[in-house]
């Protein structure tokens, strides 16, 4: 929080004084009102902003480093283990003596979703009660030891195979060699507890996971959303800019935005996922109301809009810097085109903003016609012109599908 001006208790001499003495310039160091600690608030002026902006860098190391979500995480895995450490410690002698596996299922059953966790602590158990199974089933058979592993490690080879075991299958071997080698005589007894303790652990762990606040990502997810769209408004009104400029170009890194753009499509692609499994089985969804088909629509109408994007950096790259093929674009349908564009960055920054949606469809509309017409007063319109007119005309269309989700669910604006 910034500081309030302390300046309002001064009397008005003595901020006349403190105004003519920064007026007049810094005095001598060798002043002997500035001598001793005076003499070193230069050098704390100058030292200031700079341990200011290593703050600000270390801060946000930190950050990327823990993220409140790891944080969070982690608080709920202790808690599930000194819970589970302590529920195992209250049962009978013989399961008691294998508490210590508890923790370790509370550790297994940690995640970022309550779905994850659980779905996570269930193959694992089966994975488990398989292992003990195998591993009770080699001792009761002659065989030499080499032979049992050998038979171990081909099963559980086999198992990682099933599509629906998939990484719990590796802890078939895990516990089929660690009944074998400290069940002993009491095999069954040592694979019940050992079993059962860890799977006591990975149950508390989904438990302390479903009701300790399990995260929703909804209002991130539909933030970044926002925050895409309106980048990629703030792009287009720099490209138009560029159409309108020295032509060709001096400025060339918006004919490479595609890829970057289209990276952000695939993190947010990941990141509705991400939310669509954080609500499941989430008890905070019965008053969190979030419509999660809107920011779907919107990531797939961002995916047409950054691919058909896509289509007019090349298309205006090629005219140019004529690479990889020529295209000619006259001084009149370039300044079309960056009406065209700077109605489609208008269009973006409605549908983001989520006011005046329809007269900025209509405005793109009208630009995409009269650069169409342009085109092809022309006895041989360019082939590049056309791709233009075509994904401009596309990237419209699904601005306006988005934006009218958008606009049906109330509780569809960022918050």
């Amino acid at each position: 929080m910034a500081r309030p001006d302390e300046s309002h208790d001064e009397a008005p001499d003595e901020v006349r004084e403190r105004d003519e003495a920064a007026t007049t310039g810094p005095a001598s160091v060798a002043d002997p009102e500035v001598t001793g600690e005076g003499a070193l608030s230069p050098m704390m002026a100058a030292v200031a902003p700079d341990a200011k902006a290593a703050a600000q860098v270390a801060k946000r190391s930190v950050a990327r480093a823990l993220p409140l979500f790891r944080v969070a995480i982690a608080v709920r895995a202790a808690l599930a283990a000194m819970a589970a450490w302590l529920l195992a410690n209250q049962l009978g002698d013989q399961l008691a003596a294998y508490a210590y596996a508890a923790p370790l299922g509370a550790f297994v059953a940690t995640g970022t979703t309550i779905f994850t966790v659980a779905r996570t602590a269930l193959r694992q158990a089966i994975g488990m009660t398989v292992g003990a199974v195998i591993g009770m089933g080699i001792l009761a058979v002659e065989w030499p030891g080499i032979a049992k592993i050998g038979l171990i490690a081909g099963v559980a080879v086999l198992m990682q195979g099933i599509p629906r075991f998939g990484q719990a299958a590796t802890v078939v071997p895990v516990v089929a060699l660690l009944v074998i080698i400290f069940g002993g005589v009491d095999a069954d007894g040592y694979a019940i507890g050992y079993v059962g303790q860890f799977t006591l652990g990975m149950a508390i762990g989904v438990l302390v996971n479903a009701v300790a606040l399990p995260p929703l990502y909804d209002r991130e997810t539909r933030q970044q959303i926002h925050e895409t769209v309106q980048d990629l408004a703030e792009r287009t009104e720099v490209l138009a800019e560029t159409l309108r400029g020295d032509w060709p170009p001096e400025r060339e890194d918006w004919a490479g935005w595609g890829p970057e753009l289209r990276d952000r499509v695939v993190a947010l692609d990941a990141q509705v996922d991400e939310a669509r499994e954080a609500r499941r089985f989430n008890l905070r969804m019965l008053w969190h109301r979030h419509d999660l088909d809107v920011d779907v629509r919107a990531v797939s109408a961002l995916r047409s809009v950054v691919h058909r994007m896509d289509d007019v950096l090349e298309s205006l790259a090629a005219a140019a810097w004529d690479r990889p093929i020529t295209i000619e674009l006259e001084r009149d349908e370039r300044r079309l085109a960056a009406d065209a564009v700077e109605a489609l960055a208008a269009h973006l920054h409605a549908w983001h903003d989520q006011e005046g949606v329809d007269a900025a469809s209509t405005a793109s509309l009208d630009a995409i016609d009269a650069l169409y017409r342009r085109s092809i007063e022309d006895a041989e319109p360019q082939s590049g012109v056309a791709t233009v007119i075509f994904a401009l005309r596309a990237m419209r269309e699904r601005v306006d599908w988005a934006a009218a989700a958008a606009a049906a669910k109330p509780e569809s604006r960022a918050e």
